[in-house]
């Protein structure tokens, strides 16, 4: 697992990417256009921003845990494993709450792109989200239970238990606060800069002219 994680993350980074830069080419037409295309565009949008945020997540969680044996305030007040656990449930919880609704938006355009245009390329895109929503799906009814479960026990647990917690809650809502941040502000530096750079109007006069 340790092996994969690495090269998943950075693949995970690359696919927010793309899709920041992919939606950015078409963000200010889509304003214009609106409809489909723009509801298509903002969920790309956000997709990328929950990308992002997850792989921020990630590094922040694990330069928690290097940190901590040399952090007074951690080591003192918290828990490594509690404050671990909460964090990556926190943020699981919310990437997936914003991932599932997106994925099935950009899934059935895909799905009714391909009906309309049956490229090989197009089934693929089709193929690939289908997939990918099928195992989001069952992986989240699987483990948003217990993550969910095991939110509410840290937040409202025992009196004791509760203020014992409260520097543990306030750390792991930091650093997935940070994390959205990171991902809010990458997902959209990338897209505005697509944006800049590209013109889908232009784009498309061109091609008529040469067809021409």
């Amino acid at each position: 697992m340790s092996i994969l994680f690495f090269p998943l993350l950075i693949l995970n980074f690359a696919i927010s990417w793309w899709n920041a830069w992919a939606v950015g080419r078409v963000w200010s037409e889509s304003k214009q256009i609106g409809g489909q295309m723009r509801v298509i565009t903002v969920s790309g949008y956000i997709m990328a921003i929950a990308g992002f945020t997850m792989v921020y997540g990630c590094i922040l969680i694990m330069l928690t845990i290097g940190l901590y044996p040399v952090t007074p305030f951690l080591y003192e007040n918290i828990a490594l494993e509690p404050l671990v656990t909460f964090t990556s449930d926190l943020l699981y919880v919310m990437i997936v709450f914003v991932v599932i609704p997106t994925g099935i938006i950009i899934w059935l355009n895909s799905v009714i792109t391909f009906w309309k245009n049956r490229t090989l390329v197009n089934a693929g895109v089709a193929g690939w989200n289908t997939f990918a929503n099928i195992h989001n799906v069952i992986q989240a009814s699987r483990e948003v239970p217990n993550a969910l479960g095991r939110i509410a026990k840290a937040l409202f647990g025992g009196k004791g238990k509760k203020d014992g917690n409260t520097v543990l809650i306030l750390v792991a809502v930091f650093i997935v606060v940070c994390a959205l941040l990171g991902g809010w502000m990458t997902a959209s530096a990338i897209m505005k800069n697509a944006d800049r750079k590209y013109n889908l109007f232009d784009e498309i006069q061109k091609k008529g002219l040469q067809n021409g």
